[in-house]
C-alpha cells in the first residue's frame, strides 16, 4: 500500500511537471511576436535613454569646466 502511494505521488508529480512545461512552452510559441516586439521596445528605449544620460553628463562636464562669471563675486 505504501509503495502504491509512492508511485501515485511520483506519477502526480510527473505530470504537473509536464503540464507546466507545455503551458511554458505554449506561451512562449504563442506570444513570440509580440514578445520579441517588447524586447526590441525595451532595448531602443535603454539605448536611448543611456545615450541622453551620457549627453547630460557632458553636458555637466563642460559646465564645470567652463567658470561661470555670474557666480563670483568680487569684493
Amino acid at each position: 500500500m505504501k509503495e502504491r502511494r509512492n508511485v501515485n505521488a511520483m506519477r502526480s508529480a510527473v505530470v504537473v511537471l509536464g503540464a507546466l512545461a507545455f503551458g511554458y512552452l505554449t506561451l512562449q510559441l504563442g506570444f513570440k511576436p509580440y514578445l520579441e516586439r517588447a524586447q526590441i521596445a525595451a532595448d531602443q528605449s535603454e539605448l536611448s535613454s543611456s545615450s541622453e544620460r551620457l549627453q547630460q553628463e557632458q553636458e555637466q562636464e563642460q559646465e564645470q569646466e567652463q567658470p561661470n562669471s555670474s557666480s563670483t563675486r568680487h569684493f
